[in-house]
């Protein structure tokens, strides 16, 4: 296992830049945009990950898209799997799935889809221990509060959490918010990010930085 890692390691190191795997992680199947961070222990399958994101230690997520500037903690689950709840008299795959998750199956086709994407916008702060079910959207600029269960779509600019999670409140105002998703900031250039980050402090601060002219995010080419 040691081995697997390192090779893994040392093939996404080649492939993705200023890329850094922690310990006995796994990343494979992955785009992955530059300035990204995968902690120890952490299992990455099938996703795009946008530039200056981390996923926590211990992390299982797989076929999610992850926008810029995330934050995911450690311990958090993403693209599970779902089993029917309505409708089907049994939850066990054997009577809807051919994949043989217990050995055997009784099924001669897929009759319930299993998995689903699952889209994290940009800017998303996601807590320790959370975890999201398939087919779930996440906002720009949301935050998922630690321990929560996401089983349905949360807006933009929206603060989530509880079991399962429930609506907390809003980030900004309705104007704010609309502004900040017509000026995706997430897309400027990272010298205009790194010049204006005191503006950063402020919503205020932003507005007024963000009249000097900004010009679009220069994405960095990866194998």
């Amino acid at each position: 296992m040691y081995l697997r890692y390192v090779a893994n390691s040392v093939s996404n190191s080649l492939k993705f830049k200023d890329f850094a795997q922690g310990y006995m992680s796994s990343v494979d199947g992955c785009l992955v945009e530059p300035h990204v961070r995968i902690f120890a222990d952490a299992i990455v399958r099938g996703c795009k990950i946008g530039g200056y994101t981390y996923i926590g230690a211990g992390s299982y997520v797989t076929e999610t898209k992850i926008g810029r500037f995330c934050s995911i903690g450690p311990a958090c689950r993403m693209g599970l799997g779902k089993h029917p709840a309505r409708e089907f008299v049994s939850t066990s795959p054997v009577f809807f799935s051919t994949g043989r998750q217990c050995g055997t199956t009784f099924a001669q086709e897929n009759a319930f889809c299993e998995s689903g994407p699952i889209a994290i916008g940009n800017d998303v702060w996601i807590g320790a221990n959370v975890f999201v079910a398939d087919g779930v959207t996440i906002g720009n600029g949301a935050i998922i509060g630690a321990g929560a269960i996401v089983v349905r779509d949360v807006p933009d600019y929206a603060v989530y959490g509880g079991v399962p999670a429930r609506l907390l409140r809003y980030r900004f105002d309705r104007s704010q918010i609309e502004w900040l998703q017509e000026f995706k900031w997430w897309n400027r250039d990272p010298e205009w990010l790194r010049a204006n980050h005191r503006a950063f402090w402020s919503l205020a601060d932003l507005m007024q930085a963000a009249q000097v002219k900004a010009t679009p995010f220069r994405q960095e080419e990866t194998d």
